[in-house]
C-alpha cells in the first residue's frame, strides 16, 4: 500500500515535467535556425546544451508517467500510445544531443530532417496527451461545422439503438452491455483486467474483481459496481476515471439492472419496470413498456399471399393491421357464408387477430373451427344468431380480447364461460338475453371482465 501510494505520488508529478522536455527541444531547435538564418559562423553550445537538458526532463516526464499510467486512471487503448512515444523520446532527444555537440559533422539535410521529424513527434505526443486529459473531441469542438466533419471520425459514445418491442430487446446484451462496452472495457477486458476485473463477459463480470464480486442482484445499492459509478468524481475510487463518465440515464439503467435481479438471459417484457423507468426507456432507447394487445406483441412471418388470395376468393376482405405487423383483419359480409368458408379460413389461423362476422348467417357449430385461432385478439359475432353452445367453442382461445354478442341469442348460461377466457377484456351483450342483474354482478366482480349492455349505462 505504501509503494503503491508513492509511485502515485511520483506519478502526479507528470502534469509538472511533461511541458519541460517540449519547451528545451523547441527552444534547441529554434535556436538553431536562428543561427542559421543569421549564417553564425561558429555554432552556439546552447544547442547541444538545451539538447541534454531536453533529454534528461523527457526520462523524469516518462517516469512520472509511467508511474500515473498505473495508477488505471486512464483508458489503455488511448494510454498505450501515449506511454510509447513518450518512452521512445527519451533516446530519441539524447541522440539529438549527440548529434547537435559537433553539428558539422552531420549533413545538414540530416539536421532538418531531424528536427521536423521531432516536432511532428512532439505534436502527436501532445494530442495524444490532451485526449486522455480532455477527452478526444477537445481538439474540434469548437471548430467550425466543416471541419468537424473532415477531422473528428470518432463515433458518438452517446448514441443507442432505438427498439420497438420490449419483449425482444434482452436487458443485459442489449442495453446493460453497450453501456459497460463504452465506459469500462477499455480497461477491464480479456487482455487488460484492471483491479484483476473484466467486464467484457458475463461469466467474468459475475466473478467480480481482486475475489470480491461486484453484483448483488436484487440490490443495485450493495453493488460494488454501482457504487464505483456513483462515487464522488474526486474520489481515486471514481469509476470511469476519464471524462467519459456514465450519464444519468446510464447510471439509472444499470441500477434498474441490478435491482431486478440481474439477469443476463431476460428480456424487457419479463421484468418489473418501475413508473420512473418507463420514461427513460421510451426516452433513450424508443422501448414502449405500456401494457398493450396481443396482436402488438405477436412475432411470426407474414402470410403466404396466396392464402389472402384463396380468403377472397371465398368472398372474405382480408386487410392488414398495417406497418411491419403479420396479422390480419378479416371480415365477411352477408347471409351466405357456409361451413366450408369457415374452414377456409384455419390455414391462416395463426395470422388472423380481428375477425368480423357481423349480421351473417354464422351457426354455432361452424365456430368450433376458429377454436385453434390462437391469435385472435377481437371477435365480431353481432346481430347473428349465435347462442350459449356456439360460445363454448371460444373457450380455447387465450389471447381473446374484445368480444360483440350485440343482438345475439346468448343468455346469462353464457357469462361463465365468458369468464373463463384469460384475456377477455370487454364483452359487448346489448340487446341478448343476459340479464342486467347478472351482467351487473359480472362487473362488481372486479375481475379483468367488463361487460358493457346499453341498458346498464342509463
Amino acid at each position: 500500500m505504501i509503494a503503491l501510494e508513492l509511485t502515485t505520488f511520483i506519478g502526479r508529478f507528470h502534469p509538472l515535467f511533461v511541458h519541460l522536455p517540449i519547451g528545451f527541444i523547441l527552444l534547441a531547435i529554434l535556436l538553431e535556425w536562428w543561427e542559421g538564418l543569421t549564417k553564425k559562423e561558429k555554432p552556439s553550445q546552447l544547442v547541444s546544451i538545451a539538447w541534454l537538458i531536453g533529454g534528461f526532463a523527457a526520462f523524469v516526464a516518462a517516469l512520472c508517467g509511467w508511474y500515473l499510467g498505473e495508477t488505471g486512471l486512464y483508458e489503455e487503448q488511448n494510454l498505450f500510445w501515449h506511454r510509447w512515444i513518450g518512452i521512445a523520446l527519451v533516446p530519441i532527444t539524447f541522440l539529438g544531443w549527440w548529434i547537435k555537440r559537433k553539428p558539422r559533422k552531420f549533413p545538414r539535410s540530416l539536421h532538418m530532417g531531424f528536427n521536423l521529424a521531432l516536432i511532428l513527434l512532439l505534436a502527436i505526443e501532445g494530442h495524444k496527451g490532451g485526449n486522455l486529459t480532455h477527452g478526444e473531441g477537445y481538439l474540434m469542438e469548437f471548430a467550425p461545422a466543416p471541419v468537424q466533419n473532415l477531422f473528428s471520425s470518432k463515433k458518438d459514445s452517446s448514441a443507442v439503438r432505438s427498439f420497438n418491442n420490449p419483449d425482444s430487446v434482452a436487458v443485459y446484451s442489449q442495453l446493460i452491455a453497450p453501456i459497460l462496452d463504452v465506459k469500462c472495457v477499455a480497461c477491464h477486458n480479456n487482455e487488460i483486467k484492471r483491479g484483476n476485473l473484466n467486464l467484457s463477459h458475463p461469466d467474468s463480470l459475475q466473478l467480480g474483481g481482486d475475489g470480491e464480486a461486484i453484483l448483488v442482484a436484487g440490490s443495485a445499492a450493495d453493488s460494488e459496481l454501482f457504487r464505483r459509478i456513483t462515487l464522488p468524481q474526486t474520489s481515486i475510487k471514481f469509476m470511469p476515471p476519464t471524462n467519459n463518465v456514465l450519464t444519468y440515464d446510464e447510471i439509472k439503467t444499470i441500477a434498474w439492472w441490478i435491482d431486478q435481479g440481474a439477469s443476463f438471459e431476460k428480456n424487457v417484457a419479463e421484468i418489473d419496470v418501475p413508473e420512473d423507468m418507463k420514461p427513460l426507456l421510451l426516452r433513450r432507447f424508443g422501448l414502449d413498456t405500456r401494457p398493450r394487445p396481443w396482436y402488438e406483441k405477436v412475432q411470426i412471418e407474414p402470410v403466404d399471399s396466396t392464402q389472402i388470395v384463396k380468403l377472397e376468393d371465398q368472398g372474405f376482405t382480408v386487410k392488414g393491421l398495417g406497418g411491419e405487423n403479420p396479422l390480419l383483419d378479416v371480415s365477411y359480409s352477408g347471409h351466405d357464408l357456409t361451413a366450408e368458408k369457415i374452414k377456409a379460413l384455419i390455414p391462416a389461423r395463426q395470422h388472423i387477430t380481428w375477425l368480423t362476422l357481423t349480421d351473417t348467417n354464422i351457426e354455432d357449430d361452424w365456430l368450433e373451427n376458429l377454436s385453434n385461432f390462437t391469435n385472435l385478439t377481437r371477435l365480431e359475432l353481432d346481430k347473428t344468431e349465435v347462442s350459449d353452445e356456439g360460445l363454448r367453442h371460444l373457450k380455447g382461445l387465450p389471447h381473446l380480447e374484445a368480444l360483440n354478442l350485440y343482438g345475439s341469442e346468448v343468455s346469462d348460461a353464457s357469462l361463465p364461460i365468458l369468464k373463463q377466457l384469460p384475456e377477455l377484456k370487454r364483452v359487448y351483450l346489448s340487446e341478448t338475453k343476459v340479464t342486467l342483474e347478472k351482467a351487473e354482478a359480472l362487473n362488481k366482480e372486479g375481475g379483468h371482465l367488463s361487460v358493457v349492455i346499453a341498458s346498464f349505462s342509463k
